[in-house]
């Protein structure tokens, strides 16, 4: 009951509207709203040039399998890169290589 009666005692000292404002901002959780932030990468946009009939392609595509076009073209990127593994460690090597040919200077 004491923590009523202090309560009454704040609000006779406030206006109404400051007293209803304090209220609120005291009820509201530290805690953000919505979807709780999971770790995962995050895409990044980017500008293609195709010619129209191949963006046509695959449109059609994207709509029989009922997913996106990016999902689609995102799809296709995957299967390159995988197909291309061998040149990716290549471009590593090269990189590093490089890189620690450039500290030694």
């Amino acid at each position: 009951m004491s923590g009523f009666v202090e309560r009454e005692k704040t609000r006779e000292r406030k206006s109404v509207i400051a007293s209803m404002i304090s209220e609120i901002t005291q009820e509201q959780p530290t805690a953000s709203r919505g979807r709780p932030k999971v770790e995962r990468e995050v895409k990044k946009r980017i500008s293609l040039a195709v010619l129209p009939s191949l963006y046509e392609d695959i449109k059609k595509i994207a709509y029989v399998e009922r997913r996106s076009i990016s999902e689609v073209i995102s799809k296709c990127m995957g299967k390159y890169v995988a197909d291309n593994e061998s040149k990716i460690k290549e471009y590593d090597k090269i990189n590093k290589e490089r890189k620690s040919g450039w500290s030694e200077e």
